[in-house]
């Protein structure tokens, strides 16, 4: 009997060991298909973003993020400004809608939503400070395209799955969970119009679905390079 156990042990355990190989090739495949060892040399980034729905709305907004792991999303929403910021340490958010227009921490919700988008490159790598885990999950096929499915779990129990194309080794779909029921989907993000720049390559658009309502989002443009101050990121009146 415990020489079973043992057998079976052992083989959970390579199991394991070859699972965590193959996610290390798949990773490496990744980030030499996108650059991202060229992209973290990069100081900040600044993109000016534009989003549209299919009832003709729209808002226009500005992500700025810092290296290793700062970003500042700032823009207007029914005429009122907002901004969403993580400095490395806390996330803070100013949302007039809310009745509260000074700066308040995020929930740990919106913390680990914001934590997604902030480095400069794949959400995939290991930014310092946001402690998420990968785990290769499976694989998936969408109409005809083979993926790799990767999970990113992070200490608060939050996670989202990145579906890697087979062939190009890069990311064409996030799958977000619902907080309160991980086994259904909340949003799906899908990575478009992938384009060369140099040394590396960068989605110039997303289409976001959310249940039965969908949204584009669209780059306009993309400073790189230029720096940006740390107070830019840091919760006014910390």
């Amino acid at each position: 009997m415990i020489r079973s156990i043992l057998i079976v042990c052992a083989l959970l355990t390579g199991s394991y060991a070859a699972q965590a190989q193959n996610l290390d090739k798949i990773l490496k495949a990744h980030f030499e298909a996108i650059g991202q060892e060229q992209i973290i040399s990069l100081r900040s980034i600044f993109l000016e973003v534009r989003e549209v729905d299919g009832f003709g709305g729209g808002r226009k907004y500005q992500i700025t993020k810092k290296s290793p792991n700062k970003i500042r999303i700032e823009g207007e929403w029914q005429g009122q400004k907002y901004i969403h910021a993580f400095d490395g340490k806390q996330a803070w958010t100013i949302a007039p809608w809310t009745g509260v227009h000074s700066a308040q921490l995020m929930t740990q919700r919106e913390k680990d939503l914001i934590l997604m988008q902030a480095g400069i490159g794949s959400p995939l790598y290991d930014y310092p400070g946001l402690n998420n885990q990968l785990e290769l999950i499976g694989t998936e096929v969408i109409q005809g395209d083979h993926h790799y499915i990767i999970r990113s779990i992070m200490p608060s129990g939050f996670f989202v799955d990145y579906l890697v194309d087979k062939k190009d080794y890069k990311i064409h779909l996030a799958r977000i969970y619902k907080e309160e029921n991980t086994s259904e989907v909340e949003k799906e993000v899908i990575f478009k119009n992938y384009k060369n720049l140099g040394a590396f390559s960068v989605p110039f658009g997303y289409e976001n679905r959310e249940g039965r309502s969908g949204s584009d989002v669209i780059i306009d443009d993309i400073v790189f390079g230029q720096g940006a101050p740390a107070s830019l990121f840091e919760k006014p009146g910390s």
